[in-house]
């Protein structure tokens, strides 16, 4: 099997080192850039199985980037910043990211994320080939859309793996930990507060694009897809 290419994008030389040696003993292909230019003339002629993108970069911060990626790519991104910053975290993920590490790190935590999202990425491409129609709301699992009234509802990569996840088991309660399990990976590296981050975007695409459901939360036990009452019938 052809090594998974990494790009690394870091303006520490002693981080970037440390991961691209690290990444290149366990198989992987990995090419590393100092800024964001750089990084992005590369990208645009041959795309990798995942970026590794810091944050605070000296020309163009990973916001930025990770905006311009997600214009025509769903290429996995894991991002990095500094300990403790919330915000950078929430943000990160709403711009379309995969994950998110906070400095200082391990580089078996590090490869561990990396592999559940390259298994995730691989399993999906492979198994969800298919369309389901539900409340009107169509799914397509290979083109990764989902569309209502031939509207296609503009969703980030978690947003459409976790609202596609609602929808396909719409009959259930989902607990956090389920859903967390099953579009990021191992419950023991992620928070639960993430899967509330991206409900909470959800619930916004929900009112913008006007859908006929709504998401509950069921206290105690998790979420649930339902078909949105008509306040207006007696």
């Amino acid at each position: 099997m052809s090594a998974y290419t990494v790009f690394v994008v870091d303006d520490e030389k002693d981080i970037l080192e440390l991961i691209c040696e690290y990444l290149t003993q366990k198989g992987y292909a990995v090419k590393i850039f100092e800024n964001g230019e750089s990084f992005l003339r590369e990208f645009e002629k041959s795309e990798p199985d995942i970026v590794i993108l810091d944050i605070m970069l000296p020309d163009i911060d990973g916001y930025e980037i990770c905006k311009r990626i997600r214009k025509n790519s769903e290429v996995p991104i894991i991002m990095l910043s500094a300990k403790g910053e919330e915000l950078d975290k929430v943000l990160g993920l709403e711009l379309g990211s995969d994950d998110y590490i906070s400095k200082p790190f391990s580089l078996s935590e590090l490869e561990a994320r990396i592999k559940k999202i390259l298994r995730r990425v691989n399993k999906g491409s492979i198994k969800q080939d298919n369309v389901i129609e539900t409340f009107g709301i169509k799914v397509d699992f290979n083109q990764r859309n989902i569309f209502y009234n031939s509207t296609q509802i503009e969703l980030s990569p978690k947003e459409f793996e976790t609202f596609a996840l609602l929808l396909r088991e719409s009959n259930k309660v989902l607990k956090r930990r389920y859903i967390l399990e099953r579009i990021w990976g191992d419950p023991a590296l992620y928070d639960e507060r993430m899967v509330d981050d991206v409900i909470k975007r959800i619930r916004r695409k929900i009112l913008q694009y006007n859908l006929p459901v709504e998401i509950k939360t069921m206290w105690g036990l998790g979420y649930k897809l339902e078909e949105k009452k008509d306040e207006h019938k007696n």
